[in-house]
């Protein structure tokens, strides 16, 4: 299955195989569900790494861009879903397998904060998702 092309700059994910966006309703009892705008950010990240030479030989092969989010799933079209890992609340005694609402802030937060995105903001959780009237 190919799901990039080789470019002049590596690897290219190819549009169809990128979802424009992606909705995510996993924390669907508490909170509207999230649509996530996945091929703008796929993108960007092919941008940001598109003139820096360190970044582009340790993504140089398909589907590795991918492994930014998809941390333990094998490169494919349709990785499994973050709730295969992380459907389970936190447990201290694998801390490092964080429940959803963790992963999914860790996993965000963490990304803005490394290339300094200011939007959404990280302390107003309704920038990203509304609380889920009762």
């Amino acid at each position: 299955m190919q799901i990039a092309e080789l470019t002049g700059e590596g690897f290219r994910l190819r549009d169809e195989d990128i979802p424009e966006t992606i909705t995510i309703k996993d924390l669907s009892d508490q909170y509207e569900p999230v649509y996530f705008p996945h091929r703008k950010i796929v993108r960007r990240l092919e941008t940001e790494i598109k003139n820096d030479k360190l970044a582009q030989y340790f993504h140089s092969q398909k589907g590795t861009i991918c492994q930014a989010c998809h941390h333990n799933s094998p490169a494919t079209k349709k990785p499994p879903r973050c709730y295969s890992c992380h459907g389970k609340p936190f447990n201290e005694t694998e801390i490092l397998r964080p429940g959803m609402k963790g992963a999914y802030h860790q996993q965000c937060f963490g990304c803005h904060q490394q290339m300094g995105i200011k939007k959404p903001d990280t302390l107003n959780c309704v920038e990203c998702h509304r609380e889920r009237k009762k």
